[in-house]
């Protein structure tokens, strides 16, 4: 049923970065990269078998370069976050740090972007044209299920995860803290229709490289270094604005949350930190 042979390529900087946080199924996952991509990656693209090799070299290469230089990083900034909780949160401390956690991807697209377009360059027409069709058919069925929800639907299933999400941290939650992160909720600006026009701009410029026979080899690692790299170029400047008010939004909702805690749910936080911790050094350890 799962045959390597031909593994299909889909996201892969999205493998390369999957890190689950969560005891021994992170371990797991992480140091099986590359055996079970073959499960993960969506029906894009067949490779052939030296395709197939070259795909799991970079896996390879590229999981030695994140275990040794990223993960300690990871690890630093859940320690950084750490001591911000306990001690008098700062609002841009706080911001600084959320800010630099969610650039660790960008660090991987930095990493891993010249072999990727490598692969890129040996794939045919044909198989250019397929991962292009298919990735243009999620993005179509995304906006299908967007549309399928009214606003108050997708802020209702917003807030849902919002709650789940808080009583992981925090435990049972009280009704003030309820009202802050429901608050927060309907404030969010819902930004999908612009995450959409996003990626079907970046997908559009990743086909004017793709299909571009006239390109030599210099030219077309290049240009689509570019687009796996140069993320922010294919947003615009709603969503970026957008992105950054989420951004002020999450950090105050923090905040706020911060100043309700009982001494059980800060507890429970250090604890989730340390949990954090630990399967960080496990997996730099292994």
């Amino acid at each position: 049923m799962f045959k390597i042979k031909n593994i299909k390529v889909s996201r892969v900087v999205i493998a390369l970065s999957l890190l689950f946080l969560c005891s021994c199924s992170a371990s797991f996952t992480y140091n099986n990269l590359t055996w079970l991509s073959s499960f993960w990656i969506d029906d894009y693209i067949d490779l052939n078998k030296q395709q197939n090799k070259q795909l799991k070299n970079i896996i390879n290469t590229t999981q030695q370069w994140h275990r040794s230089t990223q993960l300690p990083r990871y690890k630093q900034d859940i320690l950084n976050l750490k001591t911000l909780f306990n001690q008098q949160l700062d609002y841009q401390q706080l911001k600084t740090q959320v800010v630099l956690a969610r650039a660790h991807f960008q660090n991987i697209l930095e990493q891993a972007h010249i072999e990727l377009a490598q692969l890129g360059l040996t794939l045919s027409y044909e198989q250019r044209a397929e991962l292009i069709a298919n990735i243009q058919a999620q993005i179509n069925d995304e906006y299908e299920e967007f549309n399928e929800l009214t606003v108050q639907e997708r802020k209702s299933e917003r807030l849902e995860r919002q709650l789940d999400y808080y009583k992981q941290w925090l435990g049972n939650l009280t009704p003030v803290q309820t009202q802050l992160i429901t608050q927060a909720n309907n404030a969010h600006y819902d930004s999908s229709l612009l995450w959409h026009q996003y990626k079907q701009t970046r997908l559009n410029a990743a086909q004017q490289v793709l299909l571009n026979e006239t390109l030599n080899e210099t030219d077309f690692i290049k240009q689509l270094s570019h687009v796996i790299t140069q993320r922010e170029a294919y947003m615009s400047k709603e969503l970026l604005a957008s992105n950054e008010a989420n951004l002020e939004r999450y950090v105050n909702l923090l905040l706020k949350l911060n100043t309700t805690l009982s001494e059980q749910q800060r507890e429970r936080v250090n604890e989730e930190f340390d949990d954090l911790v630990n399967t960080l050094t496990d997996l730099i350890e292994d």
